[in-house]
């Protein structure tokens, strides 16, 4: 009759489980950090503003360019953007490349000039399609000569 008792008791140990069982805990933490997206140039990186053939006697008369700079950017976004000319003249006036010619760039928007020396523009709460274009204008700025002009600007769009 002692071996019934004894399976009886083991038997006992193990249904109540806290004898035998022990236990540990972990914390798990979930972390990482939530960017805003970027915003996207929707138009060409190069650009250019190609007057083609115009006399020289013209010039002043001639149409403006349409430089088109365009993005996507999410809600709330907040950008500045600049323009440096390769060779300013004034703060709104570059030298094309020839003498005694120069050119401007005007907002698209509202038709101000642009400073040309690296001014920043700030806007604000932009959000889905975003207009940055621009007209370039070709400026005399005393006797012309025939032959080929060229110069550069750098664009500068910092967004958060």
């Amino acid at each position: 009759m002692n071996k019934p008792l004894i399976t009886l008791s083991l038997l006992g140990l193990l249904a109540s489980g806290n004898a035998l069982a022990a236990s540990d805990s972990s914390t798990l933490t979930v972390k990482g950090t939530l960017i805003r997206p970027p915003c996207t140039l929707t138009s060409n990186k190069v650009l250019t503003a190609d007057f083609g053939s115009l006399r020289y006697d013209q010039v002043d008369t001639a149409a403006q360019i349409d430089v088109p700079v365009t993005m996507t950017c999410p809600a709330n976004t907040v950008l500045t953007i600049s323009v440096l000319a390769s060779s300013a003249l004034s703060d709104t006036v570059a030298s094309a490349g020839r003498a005694n010619l120069g050119y401007s760039l005007l907002w698209k928007s509202d038709s101000s000039l642009i400073n040309i020396k690296g001014t920043k523009r700030n806007l604000t709460n932009l959000n889905g399609a975003v207009d940055l274009s621009m007209k370039a204008k070709l400026v005399a700025q005393g006797a012309l000569s025939e032959g080929d002009f060229s110069a550069s600007a750098v664009i500068n769009i910092d967004y958060l």
